[in-house]
């Protein structure tokens, strides 16, 4: 009863939550995998990608697969002289109790230890779900595996949302098309 209560109000919260394309994607702040605050707005004049994944994962084809086509995603607009230094991905844990900065950093070095336009992020429950909740995330722990739906958000240079991608069948140069697009806007 509880787990159809939980899945009812993430339900409800999702349906008046879900930011339209085109609006101004709010502020927040979370804890990067190096302890320090960061903001959406810290990336600002930047395409954003803000994703959603825990490094605990046991789905091969959710947040295994999304952080690799993120990888994927980063090394084709590494490619793109006009894109380098104008995009950041962001992926926020659905996790945060186990997710802490030192499992987000093992986790970042595991994908690309160089990478400077790849940040995790974690927080409070509270702080996540909000976050969560403004792209349609809708999850819940079942004894202790993290189900969830899959979002991708890409934020234009305004801090608009430009697109919402729902589930994991993108193809990396679909959004790296799409980022070098409104980077040379």
């Amino acid at each position: 009863m509880r787990k159809l209560l939980l899945i009812f109000l993430s339900l409800t919260i999702w349906a008046l939550a879900d930011l339209p394309v085109g609006s101004k994607v709010p502020d927040f702040t979370l804890t990067d995998q190096n302890s320090k605050k960061v903001s959406l707005s810290d990336f600002k004049g930047k395409v954003v990608l803000v994703t959603f994944l825990y490094t605990q994962c046991p789905f091969p084809e959710k947040c295994p697969m999304l952080a690799q086509k993120l990888g994927k995603t980063r090394d084709l607009l590494d490619q793109v002289e006009s894109a380098k230094g104008q995009f950041q991905v962001i992926s926020i844990t659905l996790d945060p109790k186990r997710d802490t900065p030192e499992a987000l950093k093992k986790y970042a070095q595991g994908q690309d230890e160089n990478a400077t336009n790849w940040t995790f992020l974690t927080g409070k429950a509270g702080e996540v779900n909000k976050v969560a909740s403004l792209f349609g995330v809708i999850y819940y722990n079942d004894k202790g595996v993290i189900d969830h739906n899959m979002r991708t958000a890409v934020i234009d240079r305004k801090g608009k949302l430009s697109r919402l991608f729902t589930g994991n069948d993108w193809k990396p140069g679909e959004i790296a098309s799409l980022v070098r697009d409104l980077v040379d806007q």
